[in-house]
């Protein structure tokens, strides 16, 4: 897959230059034993590829994985990572001081703190799905909408399945955790259908759908890895290095919009 071999080696940088100048980091030592969490494999590649942005450009990142917008920056771009957990913007703060062309910020999705059109092109690789509250996702993909100049490109991957429904988990996962199931389990994540995602894109007027493509590795070993998580994550590199992407059927929805 195209692109892996670049996050990886970025990753891995980052881990090691954090441990040898500042000295130990949980998050470093992640950077290094698992470069790519297995399931960003067919999404963190295709997001690269697709937004390609030209050196100089500014590009909008809403609570992908940071690998993704630190990438971007040894690119060129300017990038800016906004993400509502504060742990988080921390870390990659430390991680990437040396990184020329990224900052990381605390902010919401929902509500961004940005002028209309003052960015190239925006990118939020498996987020919209956890934004609570009803229409949290539409709203958040319509902040990214605005901030983008007319003509940008915004590149979004979501869980894809053949009905789509609400996940729910015993604990709650992020800030905003949302409305409770009649167990009183916390919101997770939905999935989507085709009439799911039709319905989203029909919320933002704004975006021209320019590319759809539901993809998957096989073997696919996205339920084991959820059920058990995050016992299989070290396995990430192993995982990767033997599955192959398998385009036209999996878990995972690719779009790339333009800004019209």
């Amino acid at each position: 897959m195209r692109g892996y071999g670049e996050l990886y080696r970025t990753s891995v940088v980052l881990g090691a230059r954090h441990l040898r100048r500042r000295g130990y980091a949980r998050e470093a030592v992640i950077r290094i034993v698992v470069p790519l969490d297995p399931s960003r494999y067919v999404e963190l590649p295709w997001a690269l590829e697709r937004l390609a942005p030209l050196p100089g450009e500014t590009v909008l990142d809403l609570a992908s994985p940071k690998l993704l917008a630190v990438t971007l920056a040894r690119r060129g771009a300017q990038v800016t990572a906004v993400d509502q957990l504060s742990s988080e913007v921390d870390a990659w703060r430390a991680l990437a001081a040396d990184v020329p062309g990224v900052e990381f910020v605390v902010g919401d999705g929902r509500s961004l703190p940005y002028p209309d059109t003052s960015f190239d092109h925006a990118a939020s690789i498996s987020v919209l799905e956890h934004v609570a509250g009803e229409g949290g996702d539409a709203a958040a993909l319509r902040e990214l909408a605005r901030c983008v100049r007319p003509g940008g490109r915004v590149a979004i991957t979501l869980p894809y399945a053949p009905r789509s429904r609400v996940e729910y988990r015993k604990g709650a996962a992020y800030v905003d955790h949302g409305e409770r199931d009649a167990a009183g389990r916390a919101f997770f994540q939905r999935w989507y259908d085709d009439d799911a995602l039709g319905a989203l894109q029909a919320a933002v007027s704004e975006l021209e759908l320019v590319e759809r493509s539901v993809t998957g590795l096989r073997p696919n070993l996205s339920a084991a890895y959820t059920r058990t998580f995050p016992l299989l994550v070290p396995l990430g590199p192993l995982f990767g290095a033997l599955a192959r992407e398998r385009q036209g059927e999996g878990d995972v929805v690719r779009l790339l919009f333009r800004r019209r």
